[in-house]
């Protein structure tokens, strides 16, 4: 999916709130500014989660928090599943 699909969704989906569809239909025609909101997604990296506060997937928002609070939620999940079942045999 490219950037400008990406943008689409988050224009029309559902799952985004009014205020955050205004703030990127404001943005129609400014196709700079939209490649910088969704040509990638924001990183995680040794400091955390940090970028602009904004509406997009390269922004700092509820949507992009919610998603690395999801994948960190499952990624424990998964270590203490393998712990205690590595630790049922002994």
């Amino acid at each position: 999916m490219d950037y400008l699909e990406k943008y689409e969704k988050w224009c029309t989906g559902e799952e985004f709130d009014e205020n955050t569809k205004k703030e990127l239909l404001s943005l129609k025609g400014n196709e700079g500014e939209i490649k910088e909101r969704f040509y990638k997604e924001l990183e995680f990296g040794t400091g955390g989660l940090r970028g602009i506060i904004g509406a997009g997937t390269n922004r700092m928002n509820i949507y992009t928090v919610r998603k690395s609070n999801t994948r960190t939620c499952k990624f424990y999940k998964k270590r203490t599943w393998r712990r205690k079942r590595s630790c049922d045999s002994i």
